[in-house]
């Protein structure tokens, strides 16, 4: 039940700052500003952490509903019908802003995507894979074929969605980032 999630274009953060640099110096010029060259230096480092709740629905004292969210431990049972949510949060523990931090999350196996529950805490942008991973598109449409023999494109279903992306313009030290969906166990 468990999945990795990837992080895009971290690795290359740190080559986009100091090869710059290095493809810039010439070996005849004077040595710069120490100062200036560990700001220039600066790197940002994107640790993520998952975690994954379950719905909970108690009664309150006046008869209402309340939704609660019970954190789950590995190896917890779920059963069919619950409803999941996973929340992936990002710290920059680097000294520099992150720039286009891409974060995509493959859908479970054996759980559904439940439609526009993917959101972030911060201004981000949401796409979404109905093939694998291969390409991400805001509202993914499929293809259906009509009694007549005519083909139309309709939103696709919540079971044909396979992966989440979230990009995020920019994490700094201070914002970090959050990302969450929810799902529901077949």
């Amino acid at each position: 039940m468990k999945r990795l999630y990837k992080v895009l274009g971290t690795a290359t953060f740190g080559l986009a700052v100091i090869l710059p640099l290095v493809g810039n110096m010439s070996a005849t010029a004077e040595i710069a500003n120490p100062v200036q060259l560990i700001a220039q230096a600066a790197q940002p480092q994107i640790i993520l952490n998952l975690s994954v709740a379950k719905k909970a629905i108690t009664a309150t004292v006046q008869g209402n509903e309340q939704v609660e969210w019970e954190q789950l431990e590995d190896g917890v049972a779920v059963a069919p019908g619950d409803e999941l949510r996973y929340t992936i949060v990002g710290q920059n523990t680097g000294d520099a802003p992150a720039k286009n931090l891409e974060v995509t999350q493959p859908i479970p196996e054996l759980m559904t995507y439940k439609l526009d529950s993917a959101t972030s805490e911060e201004e981000v942008q949401i796409t979404y894979s109905t093939d694998e991973g291969e390409t991400f598109v805001a509202e993914p449409k499929i293809e259906v074929k009509l009694d007549d023999g005519t083909v139309e494109e309709r939103p696709a279903p919540a079971e044909a969605y396979t992966h989440i992306r979230w990009n995020f313009t920019t994490v700094t030290p201070e914002t970090g980032a959050t990302a969450m969906y929810n799902v529901q166990v077949q």
